[in-house]
């Protein structure tokens, strides 16, 4: 723990990604989805193997590497028991959910987004050339849960694919097993499919995740999954993620599929990938913990604050959803950015039901969090518009 909590933001600086790299040093940025931690060393050791291998070549086709077999025993740990020839390897899990839409969804039917969502959803859906219906979440006193009744709305009026984040960025939800097996049963009946990203699942604060395609043989059979080590062992940069297929007629519509479009898996990636699943569980324990602590703070302070309805304190991922309606700024990102010198992201990337709120990435060392987080709260606090909205 102490040497996860060692990591600081110059460390993150000298990787010279996109994270800190978009703004002057006087900005404090908590919007790119990566953690300022430093990598698990076993990750470490298989790429700086690689490296000395000089594998720089094309990487091996998806069922000849040891990728498969290491994420079907991982996913099956996490409650989704499939074989490695259920394992399919794409580049990253937005192109995987393009694939699903043009491939596996019936042809020129529209999408249903669940929003608020993850902002390359609604690019995926028009990537794929299909039309978004946006079902926004019910927000109630005990945080969001899925709208069954507009979804079953939206499938009426002609959806056949639902796009599944879960656990939900940017809102944190765990979907628990009665909701899943709802929606699970409405899909079901309309003869439509479920497209679902878990890639922030090994990311929770104790909150059991029930993988969707778990809920049931008819969830299995309509539905797609698609995750990756990128998100809980920060590795976004390597380029792989998978496709789980567990029905055996998705498989072979896969396997017929030009190599061109899935291609662009990086051969460093399926050894990072490899021993994230295989070797990298103690590593993220660790890191959770750390994680745990900075979410525990950031919902400490905006109680502290007097601002404790701001946020709902998220189940999953490393990641905070502000709801700062109250303060009536038509755009709060960019009042923070003016007023505070933060980085968040606008709420309105992330759909219908993103209007008012920002997300803010809290896998930052504790002390650049609470400085934030007094920036935002002091500049809040000076908002004429508070209670007047």
């Amino acid at each position: 723990m102490s040497d996860l909590a060692s990591w600081s933001v110059a460390n993150s600086r000298a990787r010279r990604c996109k994270r800190w790299s978009l703004y002057p040093a006087e900005i404090i940025d908590l919007t790119v989805a990566e953690m300022d931690l430093p990598v698990a060393e076993p990750i470490m050791a298989a790429v700086r193997d690689a490296v000395d291998r000089q594998a720089f070549g094309y990487p091996l086709p998806g069922h000849d590497s040891e990728l498969p077999a290491a994420a079907a025993e991982w996913l099956t740990a996490q409650g989704l028991a499939v074989q490695p020839e259920h394992v399919n390897l794409i580049s990253d899990v937005i192109k995987g959910m393009v694939l699903g839409l043009r491939h596996f969804a019936p042809p020129h039917t529209p999408v249903v987004v669940i929003t608020p969502t993850y902002s390359r959803f609604l690019d995926a859906v028009e990537a794929a050339q299909r039309q978004v219906i946006e079902v926004p979440m019910l927000l109630g006193e005990n945080g969001y849960s899925l709208d069954v009744p507009e979804i079953e709305k939206a499938l009426r009026q002609g959806a056949r694919t639902v796009l599944l984040c879960n656990p939900s960025n940017p809102v944190g939800r765990v979907f628990n097993h009665s909701e899943l097996a709802e929606l699970s049963v409405l899909v079901e009946r309309f003869g439509a499919r479920v497209i679902s990203d878990e890639v922030h699942s090994p990311l929770r604060y104790g909150t059991k995740f029930v993988p969707y395609a778990s809920v049931s043989s008819a969830a299995a059979e309509h539905s797609i999954t698609l995750t990756s080590a990128s998100k809980a062992w920060n590795i976004p940069g390597l380029r792989c993620a998978i496709m789980v297929l567990t029905n055996p007629a998705d498989q072979l519509t896969w396997d017929v599929l030009p190599r061109a479009s899935k291609g662009g898996i990086s051969p460093l990636g399926i050894e990072a990938s490899t021993a994230a699943f295989k070797q990298g569980q103690p590593w993220l324990n660790e890191a959770i913990k750390l994680l745990d602590v900075n979410r525990l703070a950031v919902g400490d302070y905006l109680k502290r604050a007097g601002l404790g309805g701001v946020m709902c304190m998220p189940e999953a991922t490393y990641l905070a959803w502000f709801d700062l309606r109250e303060f009536g700024h038509p755009d709060p990102q960019r009042y923070l950015m003016e007023n505070a010198g933060v980085a968040t992201t606008s709420g309105d990337e992330h759909g219908v039901g993103g209007a008012g709120f920002v997300r803010v990435n809290f896998a930052t060392p504790q002390s650049v969090l609470l400085d934030a987080l007094e920036r935002m709260t002091s500049a809040l606090r000076r908002s004429p518009t508070r209670n007047s909205s």
